[in-house]
Formats: structure tokens, sequence, C-alpha cells
């Protein structure tokens, strides 16, 4: 159960890294999440930026909490609460029937789909089964043990984080950029 969990804690704070770099690395990419949060519907676009950082915030806490050899318990319950609020917001958006991209990993700009919302509930889900396994999950693992979760979870994240391009390999139909 401690390599699961560890994998667990590995993938969400893989693809919240990766989200958070796409949305910092540059004032065009926030501007861009930003714009996604008034397309989507979530928010005025007197809001929008306010709201494009409590995100972003939100998940540089989560990071950080996933991070601390101590923190598991309370990084995955904030993991847990982060991605129901965006399998809400982004169900919500579908429901709506808006065709905006999300901006949730950056560039990408497909229209939001049940694909996205799926992506969500299955983080918010890794996030929730890994609260039951071990408080302290390093402790007793193995070096072997650590470098295969690591290497699942670096499959998992690149999945996640390149699900629009993954879609497009099997349908073949061009990735919004």
């Amino acid at each position: 159960m401690r390599v699961v969990t560890v994998i667990g804690i590995l993938l969400l704070t893989g693809v919240l890294a990766i989200s958070l770099i796409s949305k910092l690395r540059s004032r065009a990419g926030f501007t861009a999440f930003a714009g996604a949060v008034v397309d989507l519907g979530l928010a005025p676009r007197r809001r929008a930026r306010p709201v494009a950082a409590a995100a972003v915030a939100a998940e540089a806490i989560v990071v950080a909490a996933l991070l601390r050899p101590s923190g598991a318990t309370v990084g995955l319950a904030l993991a847990a609460a982060l991605f129901a609020v965006f399998t809400a917001a982004l169900a919500t958006a579908v429901r709506r029937g808006s065709r905006a991209g999300c901006h949730c990993f950056g560039a990408s700009s497909a229209p939001v789909s049940r694909r996205h919302v799926l992506r969500a509930a299955l983080l918010c889900a890794v996030a929730t089964g890994a609260l039951a396994g071990p408080a302290d999950p390093l402790t007793g693992i193995s070096a072997p043990q650590a470098l295969a979760a690591a290497a699942v979870a670096a499959i998992g994240v690149a999945a996640l984080a390149w699900l629009d391009e993954i879609v497009w390999l099997f349908r073949g139909a061009t990735p919004a950029r």
C-alpha cells in the first residue's frame, strides 16, 4: 500500500507542477488561463484574474503540502478538495455547452469536454484513495520501490497532462494549440 500511496502523491504533485509551470512561465500563459475562467463561465471578467490567481495559489499550496514528508495526509486532503472543485467547475462548463478551452496545462485550447471532467475526477479519486494509505508513506519504502513508483507516476503524469494530444493520436483530430 505504501508504494501505491507514493505513486498517488507523485502523480498529483507532477500534474499540479506541470499545471503551475504552464500558467506561471509567462504572462501570456496566466492571461490565457484567466481568459478561460471567463470563457468557461466560471467568473465575470472583472473577477477572472483574482479567481485564476486563487486557483494557481491553491495548486501551489497543494504541491507544497504534498512535498512535505510529514504532510502527505494534509496534502492529499487538499488535493482531493481542489480536484473536486475543478471537477465541478469543468462539469458545469460542459453542461452549459461551453466550447472554450480550460488552459489547465497552458497552451492547449482544446474545447473542454467530458474527458477533462473525467481527468479531474480521476485525480480527485487518486487523492482520496491515497488518503487511505499510511500517513507517512516514505517510511519503510526501499529505493527500488521508490524508483518504480516514480516511473509509474511519471507515465501517469505524462498521460494526464498531454491527454488532448493522446486523444488526437487515436482519433486523428487536430489538437487545438
